[in-house]
């Protein structure tokens, strides 16, 4: 189930949402970890939903600019 707060959509980790299956939370659930190590070196971007970082926005839930 997913909530809106103060412009910030919160999902829950099963929650399915577009591009879902490219963003580190699933790749990491999966334990892909080599896969989610090359996706975060030199992050540019957190996302604000998990807290995972990475270095293309396509690969976070809700991605913000570090």
């Amino acid at each position: 189930m997913s909530d809106e707060k103060e412009g910030i959509r919160e999902y829950e980790l099963e929650d399915f949402h577009p591009d879902h299956e490219k963003h580190l939370c699933h790749i990491a659930s999966l334990r892909n970890m080599k896969t989610v190590a090359t996706l975060a070196k030199n992050a540019q971007f957190l996302c604000v939903a998990c807290g995972r970082a990475a270095k293309d926005q396509i690969n976070l839930c809700e991605p913000a600019k570090i």
